[in-house]
């Protein structure tokens, strides 16, 4: 079986067709500049994927290379935040074994 046959893209319309990384800057353009939110970007979507992604407990090496990068140091220096449910669930997991 030939590699693209295998592949199947991450975005794409109800009606199965691709979603170009050009669709997301368009509406990333609108958001940004007619709907007045200065702070949208399209990689906005990429660090919350990457955060939403870290916060569920996804290994970081599953997080990178979901966001193709080459380096660990890129995911979580760039694309992950540490949230106020990461805190919370650090102070849970050491409570517990303090417990134990």
């Amino acid at each position: 079986m030939e590699l693209a046959a295998k592949l199947t893209p991450l975005c794409v319309k109800d009606n199965g067709t691709f979603v170009s990384p050009d669709s997301f800057k368009y509406c990333a353009r609108v958001i940004h500049h007619e709907l007045g939110n200065v702070l949208f970007h399209a990689h906005c979507l990429r660090h919350t994927h990457g955060t939403i992604l870290a916060e569920g407990g996804v290994n970081p090496k599953t997080v990178m290379e979901r966001l193709g990068h080459k380096d660990i140091k890129t995911t979580l220096q760039t694309y992950t935040f540490n949230t106020e449910a990461m805190q919370q669930k650090a102070v849970e997991i050491f409570e517990q074994s303090l417990q134990a």
